[in-house]
């Protein structure tokens, strides 16, 4: 009689790559996923944008559309937010919607009203204290672009103070901080 070792059988990891893809394709995984994605959406659409129409600003500071650049940054800028608060409000009101998806678009409603709230307070008070004729101010976290339009050749000096105090104080901080992440792009038309 002959005895032959066996060996042993090669276990697959098929179990593992299952549970992977199990949790995967898990609905609420899939849920929350979902809903990550698209706020990212919202928020990179609302950066284009902004960031592409104020290119267009810069294209044209030359011609006589600049007072119509303005109007239509506001009413693009107006149409973005309202695409935003529509979807966040959506996902709110979605029962389906996991809790943390909830909550987290209800955060986001908040900071975007947050955000409307400081653009156009700043726009205001820099306009009337420094006395330009129109103003865009536009908001992501501490990165803040200002626009003014202004008969003057260049900002004075005072008027950047000026500038930079109200959008600091409107951010109830003393002051901009640049090590703290702080950013001000300010342009002139």
């Amino acid at each position: 009689m002959e005895v032959v070792a066996q060996q042993p059988k090669k276990q697959h990891r098929l179990g593992s790559v299952k549970n992977f893809f199990g949790a995967i394709f898990n609905k609420k995984v899939r849920k929350i996923a979902l809903m990550t994605g698209l706020l990212a959406l919202l928020v990179v659409t609302g950066y284009l944008n902004f960031s592409l129409n104020q290119k267009a600003v810069s294209i044209n500071a030359g011609s006589k559309t600049e007072t119509n650049m303005f109007v239509t940054l506001k009413e693009n800028r107006a149409d973005s937010r309202t695409a935003q608060q529509m979807l966040l409000q959506e996902i709110v009101a979605n029962q389906a919607a996991s809790e943390e998806a909830r909550a987290e678009a209800q955060t986001a409603l908040t900071n975007l009203a947050e955000t409307i709230a400081y653009e156009n307070n700043t726009e205001n008070l820099i306009s009337a204290q420094c006395g330009y004729e129109d103003v865009i101010v536009s908001r992501n976290g501490n990165k803040l672009n200002v626009i003014v339009k202004s008969a003057e050749s260049e900002i004075s000096n005072e008027n950047l103070q000026k500038i930079m105090k109200i959008l600091a104080t409107a951010m109830n901080k003393e002051r901009l901080e640049p090590e703290n992440g702080d950013m001000l792009y300010i342009s002139m038309m």
